[in-house]
């Protein structure tokens, strides 16, 4: 990822970060990983996410931390002409701008993408909102549930006959940040050959809609809406959680070869021979009847030996663990996912780094999260902002 300089893909490339929450600053967090110099403008209350905690660490928002490491944090009133006038002054020059407001807010400011455009023609624009800059929803509010509700993707969460439940993690908007970086790269290679900028648009919901692809392909094929599965899917089994003596384990035999293994394993190698389970489609048909011939074998052992056992055959499996467990697995550490940042409230930060690696280099972000209004003097006080810090 970086040069014997320590550049990266993005170094040189001027980010004005305008976003919130969580869509947008993961978005402008993923360039300054790439190696972007982002500068950050907060209102004067700062980042909503400042104030989502618990948890905290050292009294700083978990969350907040979790999406804003190298980036120069300002902090600018967009109600006020002279903030307008600050944010106008750092889009003119920047390469990149993102914002998350809703449509036609920063319009009245002075700042959509029209005005900036007008004062530097080669800027990529990218706007964050929820429901998209058209259609009858356009301009309505909305966080990641509301979107999980509102496209369905909720209504298959959770056991089939209980209530529908949402996703334990922020899905819609880490897959909106990515989309968003996504474009606005895509864009940044057009712009190398042609000169010109370009305008991005994504939402919410046009993530949550792409998530339900092969979901919603399947009822405009068969007419027939998926329902909730619980830990399973409604084409693959056993593809679901089996309870053994202590906890749970994740089984997905999404073959038939994996499926005779799994069989071989458990001790009822004759189900690979009974016509309920020949194949797949079978299995999915008589998915209960399975399931009361698996399950039985499952109790009688722990899950981690299943575990071992299962994984000696190749059968893709995993224990049902939790979130402490992951900090503590040595997979997580052999890979170098948590990467040491230290903050000036938060000596001990470890930040979850990009997942992915070029040259064996991950994210090129040497700085923490920033304290609100950290680089105000820095960004604000000099001729070329964009020449006076950074990592």
């Amino acid at each position: 990822m970086t040069d014997p300089e320590g550049r990266g893909p993005l170094d040189g490339v001027r980010v004005l970060d305008l976003t919130r929450n969580l869509a947008g600053p993961f978005c402008t967090m993923a360039l300054a990983d790439l190696g972007a110099d982002v500068i950050k403008i907060e209102s004067p209350a700062g980042d909503d996410t400042r104030r989502w905690h618990p948890p905290s660490w050292n009294g700083e928002s978990a969350t907040f931390l979790s999406a804003n490491r190298g980036k120069r944090a300002v902090v600018l009133d967009l109600d006020d002409p002279a903030g307008q006038d600050a944010a106008r002054r750092l889009a003119a020059t920047a390469d990149v701008v993102v914002e998350s407001f809703r449509p036609g807010a920063l319009g009245r400011r002075g700042l959509d993408h029209a005005a900036v455009a007008a004062l530097n023609p080669g800027v990529i624009y990218c706007s964050i909102s929820a429901y998209g800059a058209a259609g009858p929803k356009s301009g309505l509010p909305g966080y990641d549930p509301v979107i999980q509700a509102d496209t369905g993707i909720m209504a298959l969460t959770g056991e089939p006959d209980g209530p529908a439940v949402r996703l334990g993690i922020g899905a819609i908007d880490l897959g909106t940040a990515l989309w968003a970086t996504i474009g606005i790269q895509g864009a940044l290679i057009e712009r190398a050959r042609t000169g010109k900028g370009a305008r991005i648009e994504t939402s919410l919901y046009e993530t949550g809609a792409w998530w339900l692809s092969y979901h919603l392909m399947g009822y405009l094929g068969s007419g027939g809406a998926p329902s909730r599965q619980g830990t399973g899917t409604p084409f693959i089994a056993p593809y679901e959680v089996f309870e053994a003596r202590d906890r749970g384990i994740l089984v997905a035999a999404a073959n038939d070869r994996l499926f005779a293994a799994l069989a071989a394993e458990l001790g009822v190698p004759e189900a690979v021979s009974d016509p309920r389970f020949a194949g797949n489609a079978d299995r999915v048909a008589h998915k209960a009847e399975l399931r009361a011939v698996l399950a039985p074998r499952f109790a009688a052992d722990d899950a981690e030996s299943w575990e071992r056992r299962l994984r000696a055959r190749s059968v893709p499996c995993s224990v049902v663990r939790t979130v402490a467990d992951l900090a503590a697995d040595p997979q997580l550490e052999a890979l170098g996912l948590l990467r040491p940042l230290p903050h000036p409230a938060v000596p001990d930060l470890r930040v979850v780094d990009m997942p992915m690696a070029i040259d064996g280099v991950r994210g090129r972000a040497a700085s923490a999260p920033p304290l609100l209004g950290e680089h105000d003097a820095e960004v604000l006080g000099s001729d070329d902002p964009w020449t006076s810090g950074g990592d």
